[in-house]
């Protein structure tokens, strides 16, 4: 049976993940669950009549669930999602909106502003958050908002930051009902699971294998369609639990301009990989376009790796190559030797946002 040195090593994990990231990342799908049940069962408000867009207000880990839901929502033809990642809101945010502030800590001051201009705005807010400022301003306004009961990075409570707006976009009609494919979607997170855990060696590990052909190379992960949202979060994931470099770019818009600066400088090409986050479902000339990426990364001797989406619905696809991510990342995190659980580099810059302030 093939093991890694590293990967498979139950003493440089315990050194190294000291916080049990593996944990929160292996229980993604009890999150899911215990998310859908809980805000299914939540007193949201009736909505107004007419609700023309949704904008989902966030930043960081809090705002990925936005992406994957906008995906989902183009995907089946619902009402435009919007994420917001910015103090200010675009023009035709309105009385016709839906606003979900989502914030894991209620602190993000980007989210405290947008939910302001929101309310003033007149559109519909309600807040997704563990508690802080954006609670108690939602208390003080009367704005409904949904307790995230869960402990950990932002970024790992995926599960409440999708799955909650999710389910209220279901509820009010706003998105076809997804309980059925939130089934199927969280038994595959299960079979996954299963394969993708940390006592899994590597010889039969595909996320184990992956970060190991990762490792030491940028990364610059590819996605279109239905996997957007997914390529932007396999890149944070990256950044923040390996702290290692990498990009995302989209199709077919990459097909446009990134494609064209394959060649200087020379020396970058044989150093880079890229992976190719291919969805299940997928317009034919999108499916092309996957195609076509390959050949020309091979063109340009850009070592590259096609992962396919796994399940029937779109929820289970989205989901799964998400889990995917995650794992990966944390493995690369190992091999890098770092603690996948803290971000020493936001945490610097937060301090130094909060200085200037103090000083104004």
């Amino acid at each position: 049976m093939t093991t890694d040195p590293v990967l498979d090593s139950p003493d440089i994990r315990a050194r190294l993940d000291p916080s049990g990231m593996r944990e929160r990342i292996a229980g993604l799908a009890d999150q899911c669950r215990r998310a859908w049940e809980q805000s299914r069962a939540f007193p949201w408000p009736p909505l107004r009549p007419h609700v023309e867009r949704v904008a989902v207000l966030g930043m960081g880990g809090s705002a990925i669930g936005g992406d994957l839901l906008a995906d989902l929502a183009s995907h089946e033809g619902a009402v435009p999602v919007t994420v917001v990642r910015d103090y200010s809101l675009p023009p035709e945010v309105d009385s016709h909106t839906l606003a979900i502030a989502s914030s894991y800590s209620g602190e993000t001051e980007e989210t405290l502003a947008a939910t302001e201009e929101a309310v003033h705005r007149g559109a519909q807010v309600v807040a997704v958050t563990s508690g802080g400022t954006l609670a108690k301003r939602c208390q003080e306004m009367g704005l409904p908002w949904f307790r995230v009961d869960y402990s950990g990075e932002p970024r790992c409570a995926l599960g409440y930051s999708f799955v909650v707006p999710l389910a209220l976009m279901c509820l009010r009609s706003i998105m076809a009902d997804k309980a059925k494919d939130m089934e199927e979607a969280l038994s595959l997170l299960e079979r996954q699971s299963a394969q993708y855990r940390h006592d899994v060696p590597i010889g039969q590990n595909p996320a184990k294998s992956l970060a190991r052909e990762l490792h030491g190379k940028p990364i610059v992960i590819y996605g279109g369609g239905l996997l957007s949202g997914a390529a932007r979060r396999w890149k944070t994931q990256f950044n923040e639990n390996a702290k290692a470099w990498a990009f995302y770019e989209l199709l077919p818009e990459a097909h446009h301009n990134s494609v064209v600066g394959y060649s200087h400088p020379l020396s970058i090409g044989p150093e880079v990989i890229a992976l190719l986050l291919r969805p299940a479902t997928v317009h034919p000339r999108l499916a092309l376009r996957y195609e076509i990426t390959g050949e020309l990364l091979d063109r340009a001797c850009v070592a590259h790796h096609v992962v396919e989406a796994q399940g029937r619905s779109a929820l289970a696809q989205v989901l799964s190559t998400v889990f995917l991510g995650d794992y990966a990342s944390y493995y690369l995190a190992l091999l890098y030797g770092v603690d996948p659980s803290p971000v020493a580099a936001v945490d610097y810059l937060k301090g130094r946002l909060s200085k200037r302030e103090g000083a104004r």
